[in-house]
């Protein structure tokens, strides 16, 4: 096989993940970013001349370039379908945001593409680029915890990112599915039982809360909300717990040793996609790296395309326990 120097990649979407996307493959130096493409023709053509780049507003003539290698697909969870079918069509290699689709059916249909034409997929789950997380999962699958008994996570965020998605879209597929690969990825077991409910005050979702069994024994509960102030200090709090017959791990993320009072206390985020010395740094940056060499150099893919769905379909469980009022058996 040939090796590549550089893969040449196209970002679709570029809103303020797709920015960040098609910035920090311009940063790179295994990547060269050669388009982006955005239904909001301004925009696109703000992004790529601020990266020096060929930008469309159509994302199938981005498609159509030759030399691109490889796409990001970073548009809306439910506009995943059609671009990264095309995408596999058009031979090109993909990173799809998460969740990879809004159901399991979809899913499939876009994990069916990628195989029937060649093309390798990666959804982007962050998270499984987290030294804090990948640590106490290399723990957890060392034996330091010994055999796992029960799990909580809980992610919170300011009521600002509904008022932005005006019910768009779930927080389960937009903030909970992180927590929901986690579980998932942690106690590599299948789900027996899902029990969901939801509140509805101020939005459509306030908050989300689940419980659930897996078929290994474990017993875990999940917390989603967007309902925080906007005078929280912090845009993310998050926490995940596990305890086991050897030992347990905590992560709280809230609080990630950087404190600035100005107008009241802040929490800057210094993980996930930190810029300093003129660069974006961090869990993003170390994911879109590892998709450019994985792909450079034919190695393995660390976000299974099983894994992704398998979280879709928790997700679809949850909702329909909050449809029908009761628990969901899976499997």
């Amino acid at each position: 096989m040939t090796h590549l120097e550089k893969l040449r990649v196209g970002v679709v979407g570029v809103g303020f993940i797709g920015e960040l996307h098609a910035r920090i493959f311009s940063e790179i130096p295994t990547a060269d970013l050669v388009a982006v493409a955005d239904p909001d023709k301004e925009r696109a053509k703000k992004i790529g001349e601020k990266f020096q780049c060929r930008y469309y507003q159509d994302y199938s003539e981005l498609f159509n370039e030759k030399d691109i290698q490889a796409v990001s697909i970073c548009v809306p969870d439910r506009y995943h379908l059609e671009p990264a079918i095309a995408a596999a069509k058009a031979g090109k290699n993909i990173l799809l945001e998460k969740p990879i689709a809004r159901t399991v059916e979809d899913a499939e249909k876009i994990r069916k593409a990628a195989e029937d034409n060649g093309v390798r997929l990666m959804v982007a789950h962050l998270l499984r680029f987290d030294p804090r997380y990948v640590q106490l999962h290399d723990r957890i699958q060392r034996g330091d915890l010994g055999e796992i008994i029960h799990i909580r996570a809980k992610r919170q965020n300011p009521k600002s990112i509904q008022d932005r998605l005006q019910g768009r879209t779930s927080m389960l597929y937009y903030v909970g599915v992180h927590d929901i690969d986690l579980v998932l990825w942690y106690t590599n077991s299948e789900v027996e039982e899902i029990y969901a409910k939801k509140v509805s005050k101020m939005y459509k979702e306030d908050c989300i809360f689940v419980l659930f069994s897996l078929k290994n024994g474990v017993v875990g509960s999940l917390e989603f909300s967007w309902s925080l102030p906007e005078s929280y200090p912090s845009g993310i709090w998050s926490e995940v717990e596990i305890v086991g017959t050897k030992g347990a791990g905590h992560i709280d993320i809230c609080d990630q040793g950087l404190v600035l009072c100005t107008n009241g206390f802040n929490f800057p985020d210094t993980l996930h996609w930190p810029e300093y010395n003129g660069k974006i740094f961090g869990d993003l940056r170390d994911e879109l790296m590892h998709f450019v060499e994985a792909i450079t150099n034919h190695k393995e893919l660390l976000m299974p395309t099983e894994d992704s769905i398998k979280a879709v379909e928790f997700i679809e469980a949850c909702l329909k326990s909050i449809e029908k009022g009761t628990p969901i058996k899976l499997g």
